[in-house]
């Protein structure tokens, strides 16, 4: 049985007026807990991941997920984790499947709480509600940015690693994804094929193929497969591509651009640098690293030249411009490329610039608001944590097999991408994802500097005595979180 929820009757169930899981609690006598799952980490020797975890008889216990299938008003396949009926789509299809699959080879009765929005007020409800000792869902799969940062920061979130039906080594949970995620000695945001909405988070160069046809560039293609996309050469090729087409002496979204980002800070992450480095499991802010420093500095300066904008500083419709074609470059989500199939004109794929030639791997950067995690909430306990580590594991195990090749082959290489060569740097693209602590753990004075020295204030301050003017605070913060975290920890082991 599945059962979608608004945010109006959730806000109820929250308050404590209804319960909606009434029936469970914690040492449910009827369930059977089981200990790590079998498995392997070489899935191609062994074959599906899936097929080598124990079956175990929970003897038809309910499991309640909380979760969202919309990102910022949009719903995709990309952007699903629950799927109510079989509709053909494949992405939601593969999720129903998946909770078929939960349910007869587990014997539990899987049952969703659909929330509408993903919002500070509702992450306060959340955090409320776990407080309270209230009990009415098992896990949450919601984004990084806004549901897991604030579950943890109130430490209300269960470590995933400390879970121990949770095989949190398994190649299925993407453990050189999740090395860069533990604070201390846990792991609370995970990469995983539970969500579809991994597949659809990470940052690329969309360009538009007939410009540069027209313009005579350089292959693309090429430029990547031969380690020659670098910061320096899409620089080159943006400002070949800046005209003033109405000759108003003005480059506007009128005219055509070299390069209209979403994602200026993304240009450090692919360059190989952090803000907020985990240093086994230990934060640290990277703003006095003279490398870094001179990086934002020419990231900057660029975005500052005419006809190169980022999205938050432009006085035009970018949504117009994208649509007429207009800019060469443009940076979207890959959630985003099923919205893109309509466009009028042709456009290839690439994956964000190395910093260099001598930097040996293209590297992608995860976007936070569009990744989603698990989130076990410290309500769980006994028998009843166990029962939902075993269940979690086996949605991962079989995300990996079943969800992941669907989202990536069907939507994002066979539909998002045009070409052949745009499907291959798909490939590459999530050969090496990286993700970024910032926007969760480095506190307001630290992510409003990245904000605004790239976006609201471009050109305006100067990076390096505008975070020696908040390094203390910085620095504060940050040892005021991890101290929170780790010591909360300690109590849960």
């Amino acid at each position: 049985m599945k059962r979608i929820i608004s945010n109006a009757l959730l806000s109820v169930l929250l308050l404590g007026l209804v319960s909606s899981c009434a029936s469970q609690t914690d040492g449910d006598t009827d369930s059977e807990t089981t200990s790590a799952p079998e498995t392997t980490t070489d899935e191609t020797e062994s074959g599906l991941f899936s097929d080598k975890l124990s079956p175990v008889d929970f003897g038809g216990a309910d499991f309640t997920m909380l979760t969202i299938n919309e990102l910022s008003g949009t719903t995709l396949p990309t952007t699903l984790n629950y799927a109510e009926s079989e509709t053909g789509e494949v992405v939601n299809d593969t999720l129903f499947a998946r909770d078929r699959w939960l349910e007869e080879t587990y014997n539990v009765n899987v049952e969703y709480i659909l929330a509408d929005e993903s919002s500070a007020a509702f992450a306060s409800q959340l955090v409320g509600s776990v407080m309270a000792g209230d009990y009415y869902y098992d896990a949450c799969i919601m984004d990084v940015a806004v549901i897991a940062k604030t579950m943890l920061l109130n430490n209300c979130s269960y470590p995933i690693n400390y879970i121990d039906t949770i095989n949190i080594d398994a190649d299925y949970w993407m453990p050189e994804l999740n090395a860069d995620m533990y604070i201390g000695d846990g792991l609370y945001f995970s990469a995983s094929a539970i969500s579809p909405r991994y597949y659809g988070s990470v940052y690329i160069y969309m360009f538009n193929t007939e410009m540069a046809e027209e313009l005579q560039l350089e292959n693309m293609y090429d430029l990547v497969k031969d380690g020659k996309w670098t910061l320096d050469k899409m620089f080159e090729l943006s400002r070949l591509a800046v005209n003033d087409t109405d000759g108003n002496t003005m480059i506007d979204g009128n005219d055509r651009l070299g390069q209209l980002s979403d994602c200026v800070e993304g240009l450090i992450y692919s360059s190989g640098y952090k803000v907020l480095k985990n240093d086994g499991g230990e934060l640290v802010c990277q703003l006095k690293d003279e490398g870094l420093i001179e990086l934002c500095q020419k990231i900057a300066a660029f975005f500052m030249e005419d006809g190169i904008f980022d999205t938050t500083t432009k006085v035009f419709d970018s949504g117009a411009v994208l649509n007429n074609g207009n800019t060469l470059f443009y940076t979207p989500v890959t959630f985003n490329l099923a919205d893109y199939r309509d466009l009028g004109w042709d456009y290839g794929i690439l994956p964000f610039p190395k910093q260099n030639e001598a930097q040996e791997e293209y590297i992608c950067y995860s976007q936070p608001w569009a990744t989603a995690t698990v989130v076990v909430p410290i309500t769980l306990t006994g028998e009843t944590l166990d029962r939902a580590g075993t269940l979690i594991d086996a949605m991962a195990a079989y995300g990996y097999d079943y969800v992941r090749p669907a989202v990536y082959e069907n939507v994002l290489q066979m539909k998002g991408a045009r070409d052949e060569e745009s499907a291959e740097i798909i490939d590459l693209i999530f050969d090496n994802v990286t993700f970024e602590l910032t926007v969760m753990l480095g506190g307001d004075s630290l992510n409003n500097l990245i904000n605004n020295y790239f976006k609201h204030q471009l050109g305006e301050i100067d990076i390096v005595s505008s975070y020696a003017e908040i390094e203390s605070q910085v620095e504060a913060d940050i040892d005021a979180t991890v101290s929170s975290i780790t010591e909360f920890a300690a109590t849960l082991k």
